[in-house]
Formats: C-alpha cells, sequence, structure tokens
C-alpha cells in the first residue's frame, strides 16, 4: 500500500516537474524578448547605470533574467498545477485548497514587490554609500540581475509564512498553541534570517524583512486559532 502511495507521489511529480518546465521555458522565452525592458524596470527603481565586462555577458545575462521572470511570472499556473497533481495527497476541502492557492499566489507577489519597490532601493543606496571621490562603483550586469533576483524571489518566498504554518496545522504537525509558546524563538529566528537574506548590515534594512514576517506570523497564530475552534466546535 505504501509503495503504490509513493509511485503515486513520484507519478505526480513527474507529471507535475513535466507541466512546469513546459510553462516555464514558454514563459523564459517570451521575457528574453523583453530583455531590455525589464532590466530597465529593475534599473528604475534603484536608478544606477550597469555595466559589461566580457563580450558574452550581456547574452548570458539576458538569459539568466528571461529564466528568472519567466518563473516569476509563471508562479500563479505553477501553483495551481502543484495542486492539481497533490490535492489527492492532502486532506483539505477543494474550497480550503484553493484559499491556500489563491493566497499562496498573493503572498508570493505581495512580498516580490514590497522588495522591488521599497527593499531594493534602499538596499542598493545603502551599499553605494560607500562610494566616495577615490572609489566609484562599476556594477556588472551579471552581478545586479542575480543580487536582484535573489532579493525578490527571497522576500516572495519569506511572505508565505501564513501559508506554510497554516497547511502544517491543518495536517496536524503544528498547533496554535505551539507557535504562541515558542514566539521567543521565532522573534529570534525571524532576526536572524533577516539579517541574512537583506543585503545591507544596518538595522532598518533587517527590519523592513523582519517586522512584516512578524507581522504574518502573528496572523497565522490568529487563523489557527479560529480553525482549531471551528474543528472542536463540529467534533
Amino acid at each position: 500500500m505504501e509503495r503504490d502511495k509513493l509511485l503515486h507521489i513520484l507519478t505526480s511529480l513527474k507529471k507535475f516537474s513535466l507541466k512546469g518546465l513546459v510553462v516555464v521555458t514558454f514563459s523564459s522565452i517570451v521575457c528574453f524578448m523583453f530583455f531590455k525592458n525589464i532590466l530597465n524596470l529593475l534599473l528604475k527603481t534603484v536608478n544606477i547605470k550597469v555595466y559589461y565586462f566580457a563580450f558574452p555577458e550581456v547574452f548570458f545575462s539576458s538569459v539568466e533574467l528571461a529564466i528568472y521572470t519567466g518563473v516569476f511570472f509563471s508562479l500563479p499556473v505553477l501553483v495551481v498545477l502543484m495542486w492539481h497533481e497533490f490535492k489527492g495527497f492532502i486532506k483539505l476541502k477543494a474550497s480550503e485548497g484553493w484559499l491556500f492557492v489563491i493566497f499562496s499566489i498573493v503572498l508570493f507577489y505581495a512580498g516580490s514587490l514590497f522588495c522591488y519597490f521599497i527593499v531594493l532601493q534602499s538596499g542598493v543606496t545603502f551599499l553605494l554609500g560607500y562610494e566616495g571621490d577615490a572609489l566609484k562603483a562599476m556594477i556588472s550586469v551579471e552581478k545586479f540581475i542575480k543580487f536582484s533576483s535573489a532579493m525578490i524571489f527571497a522576500f516572495g518566498i519569506t511572505f508565505e509564512v501564513p501559508v506554510m504554518l497554516i497547511a502544517l496545522n491543518k495536517m496536524g504537525i503544528v498547533k496554535a498553541k505551539t507557535l504562541t509558546k515558542t514566539r521567543r524563538f521565532a522573534i529570534l529566528f525571524i532576526t536572524i534570517a533577516s539579517a541574512i537574506i537583506t543585503p545591507t548590515p544596518d538595522v532598518y534594512n533587517m527590519m523592513l524583512l523582519a517586522v512584516p514576517t512578524y507581522i504574518l506570523y502573528e496572523i497565522s497564530i490568529i487563523i489557527m486559532k479560529i480553525g482549531e475552534k471551528k474543528r472542536k466546535n463540529v467534533y
């Protein structure tokens, strides 16, 4: 029985991977055609110029950015595909499942846009503050794409905290009471994680990630308590 279940999971994973690869590939090809526009949008928000130091760098950077943005814009389809393939293994009602899908997408883009409009500019401004008369920054286009993409995805994934915690609660792995008791450790973990993820050592930029993450953590506890109370009333 366990073997059949494992085979079913592996089959679903294979189907999701193949479909996801097709979606990301198509999206990346479209994004590649708009490479300059996408790069200009990133540069516009931080108000800097970038340079290339080798002839192939621009081409490889354009491919890299196309893949990042391809995944970024494919996320709604990928999440729906994942739910479609794995909903049989998750004990959720269809309505609850679709709520998870919607909130996963909304929170990811909320975190990504928060980073794009606020954190990215703040972080780059701080790092360029070391410039002087004898010290000028010449930022590689490749390094800039990796830096900005990593930051945007990091914030998008971090904002998924409520979805992950509530999903674990639904599966009976985590309880609201446990999260309430371990709040101090959660604050410490969030602070350390924020310090690692944010590109600058200053408290301001670290708090730009830590504060929203902690708020989402507290919202998760509230939602979990409401869900647990409803389940107790049913049974």
